[in-house]
């Protein structure tokens, strides 16, 4: 991803080995491209070997990732992920941590750097996916099998994305690759309660100035504890037409349509009442009551974009995407009144938007220098009735503009590389200004070290309804992290300090650690990725809102086989979550709140066994065996986490 985000398209195939994504270097197979067999051609790669690959097509555009010290995940891990949705890419992301919800497709919070719902930005290829409403994304509803790779920003330049100066970033970076053949890839996953998942990919070229693409997949589960079954469709299609070497074009439609029920988890307060240990009974799927039996959620969207990538002049870069996003959210409970103790409730909300980005990148010999224009034009709708008497619709509209800027100087040897950057956004009226600095020092040829601060005004954008009793509102925020990297042949070792400061009139503050480690003895490798944090509040405390230690510990067998027709990988993955204190999802706001005045939620432990396995570079099994121990816990009371359970999948990719 490049220093202004929006210009972060590269070409990693996928199914060829990935190299230094920090950097932007990657591997294609020369063999590959000698024959008549398939082969992904890695547009990244030097023009001599992509003309040799493509001989008569124009050299796809593509921009290289580049800014200081980001998390990459690289596509390499993401194909041998058994993934369930994208919020499990985060895994192995240092100063990451996931509130799980047991059940599959709720919009589960995730946390970056101790900032959760309201705090992150998501964006593909550079354009923000968050509700323009809430500030919020379900990463459930993300198609994860079009991602090439991830980048997560420093803390310290993560407001310098979108319109919400948020203090977190992440970009999902979409497959961009050339199939001389025409290629088609087929996925199934199988899991315990009747939960499912299916995609279909195809990639042609063509001609040699044209590529067209599309994934087609569902994700379904089936009801175990009342009213959790849960149905995910999504479709993407892709147009990309290379006009020439100075000039690309991309075109894009996204569609999503997803059904949920959400039965607020197991009512634990009707299960005291009879007997004196509820928590042997919050697992059972036949006699365990939910909080809610009538209440379910629906979400359609329609997602639009137009980029054009050229190189304008020698040593510089630019981009200008259009883009349209239509969202439709349809919220009930108890919508025929049929659980008698439970409000009716009843809402649709609307969500059109419409904007632009223009972004160029210039480079001199004493500095590059980038900057970055966005304008959204936001349509809100919708209306909301309640049992109460309740009633009412609304419409209104607004208009962001967002400039940002980012200045970094150059030196003889680019060991040192100083930046500064700001950004200012006007909306309604109102303008919003933060800047902040960082530093990259590269110590040698395989360590470096990150620093970075930034201050931040950041404006309190809740749903038409609140701003009209409350009003427009803003927060200033302090944002600092000091990072080190180091890698060699066998090791590679990833630290994170970070502190920021929320100055609302809790004055809240976030500080911690992520630790990121990699060694390699022989074939086996040991991962670790650890997060210590703690949240402090001025004025009051009420105990740790997030796990103050977190660990995920991988030890795995890595090899090739059969005279190099199988790649294995297979393992042990062990989770601890330290204590937290009670919180409760509001789903319908999408928020999270904390009770002190109920018992925290415990700490816990699983083991889970993992394969993966590519069967002559065409084919890949997946298969795990979760919570080997069969540890009955909850990490969002109470919601209870999978028991023992087998998943398995397979992927198969061929050319016609």
């Amino acid at each position: 991803m490049s220093d202004s985000l929006t210009a972060a398209s590269r070409s990693t195939g996928d199914t060829l080995a990935v190299g230094n994504l920090s950097t932007g270097d990657s591997l294609v197979s020369v063999d590959s491209l000698k024959t008549n067999s398939f082969a992904v051609v890695d547009s990244a790669a030097v023009d001599s070997l992509a003309r040799e690959a493509v001989r008569d097509t124009i050299i796809p555009l593509t921009f290289k990732a580049e800014l200081p010290f980001s998390s990459i995940i690289a596509q390499e891990e993401i194909r041998r992920m058994n993934l369930r949705y994208a919020g499990d890419l985060f895994a192995l992301v240092p100063v990451s941590y996931k509130r799980s919800l047991g059940f599959s497709g709720l919009p589960e919070e995730m946390n970056f750097y101790g900032a959760g719902f309201g705090n992150v930005s998501y964006f593909e290829n550079g354009i923000l996916l968050n509700d323009r409403m809430r500030n919020v994304y379900d990463l459930n509803l993300y198609q994860t099998e079009d991602v090439d790779s991830i980048e997560l920003v420093p803390s310290p330049r993560g407001f310098l994305h979108g319109v919400f100066n948020n203090l977190a970033t992440v970009n999902f970076i979409t497959k961009d690759f050339i199939a001389m053949p025409p290629y088609t890839r087929l996925k199934y996953i199988e899991s315990p309660f009747g939960e499912g998942y299916v995609d279909a990919q195809f990639n042609s070229l063509f001609s040699k100035k044209y590529l067209f693409s599309f994934d087609v997949s569902n994700r379904k589960m089936d009801q175990g504890f009342y009213n959790s079954d849960y149905s995910l469709w999504q479709a993407k299609v892709k147009l990309k037409y290379l006009y020439s070497n100075a000039l690309n074009f991309f075109l894009n439609y996204n569609f999503v349509k997803s059904d949920i029920g959400l039965n607020g988890g197991i009512n634990y307060d009707s299960i005291a009442t009879i007997t004196t240990s509820p928590e042997k009974y919050l697992y059972d799927l036949l006699s365990s009551p939910v909080v809610i039996r009538e209440r379910y959620q629906k979400v359609k969207q329609h997602n639009f974009s137009l980029r054009m990538l050229a190189h304008l002049y020698e040593e510089s870069t630019s981009e200008l995407s259009f883009y349209y996003r239509f969202s439709l959210d349809e919220y009930r409970q108890n919508e025929f009144g049929i659980q008698s103790n439970l409000p009716t409730f009843l809402s649709d909300r609307k969500t059109k938007v419409l904007g632009g980005i223009v972004s160029h990148q210039m480079n001199f010999n004493i500095f590059n220098f980038s900057i970055k224009g966005n304008y959204e034009h936001v349509d809100y709708s919708g209306y909301y009735s309640s049992s109460s008497g309740i009633y009412g619709r609304y419409s209104t509209d607004k208009n962001n503009f967002i400039l940002d800027g980012i200045l970094t100087l150059n030196n003889s040897d680019n060991k040192l590389i100083p930046a500064v950057f700001g950004k200012v956004v006007s909306t309604k009226g109102n303008r919003y200004f933060s800047f902040g600095g960082d530093i990259k020092y590269l110590m040698s040829d395989h360590s470096s070290i990150y620093s970075g601060i930034s201050y931040v005004e950041k404006a309190h954008d809740y749903d038409p309804l609140t701003i009209s009793i409350l009003g427009e509102s803003f927060n200033t925020l302090l944002i600092s992290e000091i990072g080190y990297k180091a890698t060699t042949e066998k090791m590679s070792t990833i630290l994170n300090l970070f502190y920021n400061r929320d100055g609302s009139w809790s004055t809240q503050e976030n500080y911690g650690v992520g630790i990121t480690f990699h060694y390699q003895y022989w074939k086996i490798h040991a991962l670790t990725n650890s997060l210590f944090t703690k949240r402090k509040y001025r004025y009051f405390s009420i105990g740790p809102i997030l796990p103050t230690l977190t660990l995920n510990w991988k030890i795995e067998y890595r090899d090739t086989l059969f005279n190099s027709s199988l790649r294995l990988r297979t393992g042990f993955e062990a989770k601890y979550s330290g204590k937290q204190v009670y919180a409760q999802y509001n789903f319908y706001r999408t928020e999270i709140y904390y009770d002190i005045a109920k018992p925290q939620v415990p700490a816990s432990f699983t083991l889970d066994f993992y394969l993966s396995g590519e069967i002559q570079k065409s084919a890949m099994i997946f298969f795990s065996w979760e919570n080997l121990f069969g540890n009955l816990y909850y990490i969002t009371p109470y919601f209870p986490m999978p028991g023992r359970g087998i998943r398995f999948g397979i992927s198969w990719e061929f050319a016609n």
